[in-house]
């Protein structure tokens, strides 16, 4: 057994296929076969069912990929520790990017935890808004991302780590002339209103909740925005956790948009590459986070 053997049906098994396990490691089709075909003459099992579309697990392939996946881990964490130890330098800071959104008092506790329980790892933190996360991890400005669903696809491995709760605002004196006597906001009523946006450029199309017509106001992070809101200069998305006191206090007010996602609810997910090596210390992040989850109540 050796170890591109084991890559090659790890691939498989996370691609879905052949041809996307080759382009993933970047080997050809035929020898990711030959690896897989390999590990099954020399045990005599197979791990692999071929007679559907798509090639599933056996039986003993699910067995058999759960502790090469372990392995493989385990590895990838020596050859990790190998390197830092050859340049000098056994501990390496943990590179994590979050999504503005993303800092819920759930999240910040789950970071603080970590810092408490592996005080030695130095944290390099990096906000970023939406599709910026992921690209952070892509240009490998960041080992690990928080943040929602922007952007993903099958490149990445993802946990849900946590929930948010987006609400539609805009200043209490504005609101009665947009209802017009209705409950609900014409969409056509926030035409010359504009709405506020965080975002990293202007140009960038990368909300997914904006009025198809109207004026748009683009700020840097989610203060700006909330100070805009609250001037009555604009509307706006917000998580609900940054607004709760302006909303109890009277300086923001619900708005409810015709035909608008108004009011939702989302996940937040843990973010990696999938074919990326986690370095120590964004494994023990990764591995600390998830075990933290399973302890949470229900």
């Amino acid at each position: 057994m050796k170890l591109d053997q084991l890559r090659a049906f790890i691939a498989v098994v996370e691609m879905g296929s052949f041809r996307a396990a080759a382009d993933a490691i970047h080997k050809t089709q035929p020898s990711i076969s030959a690896a897989v075909k390999a590990l099954e003459g020399q045990y005599g099992i197979q791990l692999l069912d071929r007679d559907s579309y798509r090639p599933t697990l056996t039986a003993e392939g699910k067995a058999f990929f759960k502790q090469s996946k372990k392995l493989i881990l385990q590895v990838n964490q020596l050859e990790h520790l190998g390197h830092h130890l050859a340049q000098g330098t056994e501990q390496q800071p943990l590179r994590l990017c979050i999504s503005q959104m993303s800092l819920t008092q759930p999240i910040i506790n789950l970071l603080k935890a970590f810092e408490e329980a592996h005080p030695a790892v130095s944290i390099e933190l990096t906000t970023n808004h939406l599709n910026g996360v992921q690209e952070h991890l892509i240009k490998d400005n960041s080992e690990v991302a928080i943040g929602p669903s922007y952007g993903l696809d099958d490149r990445h491995i993802f946990v849900e780590v946590g929930k948010l709760e987006m609400t539609c605002v805009v200043h209490p004196d504005l609101l009665p002339a947009l209802q017009a006597g209705s409950q609900k906001v014409k969409q056509q009523a926030l035409y010359t209103l504009p709405q506020i946006l965080a975002s990293r450029l202007a140009e960038e199309q990368e909300h997914r909740f904006v009025l198809p017509t109207g004026r748009r106001w683009h700020v840097n992070d989610f203060q700006a925005k909330k100070t805009l809101v609250q001037a009555g200069m604009g509307w706006a998305r917000m998580p609900h956790y940054m607004i709760k006191d302006s909303l109890e206090e009277g300086r923001l007010v619900r708005m409810d948009v015709e035909n608008f996602s108004s009011h939702s609810q989302f996940p937040l997910f843990m973010i990696r590459l999938r074919n990326q090596t986690l370095s120590h210390e964004a494994h023990q992040f990764w591995s600390f986070i998830k075990e933290a989850l399973k302890q949470r109540p229900s």
